[in-house]
């Protein structure tokens, strides 16, 4: 069975009367001047109407024009539609011209249509299914196209279809072309409506797939461009400002320049501070408990005595280390 997984297809937007009238003024305005649909086409626009240049032709000829014959194809005239497809494909203007003054697009239409209308009977007839009629909308107008389209006529819009697939769907559609609503079918045909469906949805889901590739593919190849524009554009404004400079003698090159700042590092007081210290830590090693000094690192190297008294035994060492802290001869320091 047909996947059911992918979104419906969108919506067509249904003509409005006042759009059929105002494309009709429009055929009538146009209809003789080149390029005349596309200007129906973009006077529809400005009026506030979505329409292309194939949906205004089409529907001018398919429903408005009267000069041809847009009634639904008689049971003889279906005969003789499936009998002019063996003989020429898909080419419509051949067989229009056959059938009582139709338009290709109108037989196009029509035949494409009744192709779904079989299809969608067989489905239900098999299946057992009320989602026939979603199930045949899914199925890409190309992918029927191809099925009734001769060998040579393929080209890269068509999508390549087995030989004995091929042979199946139109055997199928050709002999239950009169199929009526509800009717029932045989065992062999419901299980030929099974092979095809298998094959279909396939080959459906398959070219759903390349076709999002190639969008992909094409938005890609769009960015390259986009960039490669910008990036011209941005050298040949470099290159206009180079010219100016040269122009009005001015550097072209020029780079700031930043002065390098490194610290400062004063090793006479590093190294009067280091000694302090470690005549302080000399002092706590003897072993007498008292409050620490407070320090200053700035030379001259001075004690501040705290409000605790030392014992007597180190206050000489203090003074000792007072007086030489005041000396810069440090080839005797390492000498105590």
């Amino acid at each position: 069975m047909l996947n059911q997984s992918n979104p419906s297809p969108k919506k067509r937007m249904l003509w409005t009367e006042n759009e059929d009238k105002l494309l009709q003024q429009l055929v009538n305005k146009f209809q003789n001047e080149r390029l005349g649909w596309k200007k129906i086409s973009q006077s529809l626009r400005k009026q506030g109407y979505d329409r292309n240049t194939k949906a205004c032709r089409e529907r001018f000829f398919n429903h408005l024009d009267n000069t041809f014959n847009k009634t639904e194809l008689t049971t003889q005239e279906l005969d003789k539609l499936f009998e002019l497809i063996k003989i020429h494909g898909n080419k419509w203007t051949c067989i229009a011209e056959e059938l009582n003054h139709r338009t290709d697009q109108d037989i196009k239409n029509k035949f494409y249509a009744h192709i779904k209308k079989v299809f969608r009977r067989l489905l239900k007839a098999t299946f057992q299914t009320t989602e026939s009629s979603i199930m045949t909308a899914k199925l890409q107008p190309l992918l029927i196209s191809s099925i009734f389209c001769y060998e040579n006529e393929l080209d890269q819009k068509q999508i390549l279809i087995q030989n004995d697939m091929k042979d199946l769907f139109q055997s199928l559609i050709r002999k239950n072309k009169s199929i009526s609503q509800g009717e029932q079918i045989d065992e062999e045909t419901r299980e030929q409506v099974k092979q095809i469906t298998t094959y279909l949805d396939k080959e459906n889901q398959l070219y759903l797939q390349n076709k999002i590739t190639r969008k992909q593919n094409k938005q890609i190849i769009k960015t390259k461009h986009i960039i490669k524009k910008t990036q011209f554009a941005h050298n040949q404004f470099q290159q206009q400002q180079i010219l100016k400079k040269i122009q009005m003698k001015q550097p072209i090159f020029v780079c700031s320049q930043k002065k390098l700042e490194f610290p400062i590092m004063d090793l006479d007081t590093k190294f009067q501070n280091d000694f302090n210290q470690f005549e302080f830590d000399k002092i706590l090693e003897n072993g007498s408990l008292f409050q620490p000094q407070q320090i200053i690192s700035s030379v001259p190297f001075q004690w501040h005595q705290s409000s605790y008294k030392l014992e007597l035994s180190h206050q000489s060492e203090l003074s000792y280390m007072a007086i030489q802290s005041n000396s810069y001869n440090y080839s005797t320091i390492w000498n105590i």
